[in-house]
């Protein structure tokens, strides 16, 4: 009874365990949850409001070197839904909006004094490399929408396991800025092949829940940009309203290592927010609670334990409102 409970209130099971790329606060597409054919009856539906914030501190060079970056702070905002095609296949789709803040401290490269006069390179610098992008690491707040995602999951119980493969393309809204830290997001185009697998342990109120995931990503300047994913969450269902869980996510990307030496001003280094390989893991909490007849309010916090070419996320919240229909 739990698990059909939790399926039909909660949209998305692991929204905050699957955040990708920290620095740009992205949470990462997942399948709405499903207990059985029962759980998803042909013509109903969710639709959420989500609320995120992000605190960024420094920058993993390596997992144990951490390089002073400043800090970056991103708010964002999104929406949320799906609908039943029929009681085992469900269409869903999101977007988000988010506005970010980037303190970087002047750093001065071959120089020998910050008053020293050209040749001496200043990062960040106080304009854009490219012609016409604007620059984001001035202290302000600079907002844009992010990304499309728009999917499809299929929903299977065998055996009282419940098992939700799905596929999820990753369309940006427009052409966003990508150079600098206070960015929202990569600019990446994706398909995103994912499976999960969750499973109420009998007698019990407890339950556990498996994914994984593999991201088809598009190449800039010949370079894979793709990433796996993987989840993993451990849930009490309190009552029939509440529920509680701690969980545990991680990514490995396809791309390239952050460099050791100093800036290089290239194409390669306008464009290393998109080819960098931001691996990660983390660890978080959260909570689902029903309320009325239709609606359900989810919050999740996460922290980053171990980084490697990936921002220092201190927290990463998520705060979300759904209501059934």
């Amino acid at each position: 009874m739990h698990l059909r409970i939790a399926a039909s209130i909660n949209v998305v099971l692991l929204a905050a365990a699957t955040m990708s790329v920290p620095a740009f606060a992205q949470v990462q597409p997942t399948a709405p949850a499903s207990g059985g054919s029962s759980d998803s009856p042909t013509g109903q539906g969710t639709v959420s409001i989500d609320f995120l914030d992000t605190a960024i501190n420094g920058f993993w060079l390596r997992s144990n070197l951490k390089l002073p970056l400043g800090s970056v702070h991103l708010l964002g905002t999104g929406l949320d839904a799906s609908y039943n095609l029929s009681p085992a296949w469900t269409i869903f789709g999101s977007v988000r909006y988010f506005t970010g803040r980037a303190d970087t401290p002047p750093m001065f490269i071959n120089c020998p004094s910050t008053t020293a006069a050209p040749p001496c390179a200043q990062y960040p610098p106080q304009t854009p490399q490219h012609p016409g992008e604007p620059f984001l690491d001035d202290g302000n707040y600079h907002g844009a929408w992010q990304d499309w995602n728009f999917g499809v999951a299929y929903h299977a119980n065998v055996g009282n396991y419940y098992i939700t493969p799905s596929a999820t393309a990753v369309i940006p809204t427009h052409s966003y800025p990508t150079y600098g830290n206070g960015i929202v997001g990569q600019d990446l185009r994706q398909l995103l092949l994912a499976v999960s697998m969750s499973h109420q342990f009998d007698f019990t109120n407890f339950y556990y829940k498996l994914g994984y995931g593999y991201a088809i990503s598009q190449h800039v300047l010949g370079i894979n940009t793709g990433y796996e994913r993987f989840d993993g969450e451990l849930g009490w269902f309190v009552n029939d309203k509440f529920s509680v869980r701690g969980f545990v996510t991680g990514r490995s990307g396809f791309g390239v290592r952050a460099g050791l030496g100093p800036p290089s001003f290239d194409e390669g280094w306008y464009e290393r927010q998109r080819i960098t390989q931001h691996d990660y893991h983390a660890y978080g909490v959260g909570f689902d609670y029903g309320f009325g007849d239709r609606y359900t309010a989810t919050f999740n916090i996460q922290h980053e334990f171990w980084g490697d070419s990936v921002y220092d996320f201190k927290y990463a919240l998520e705060a979300r409102l759904t209501r059934s229909f």
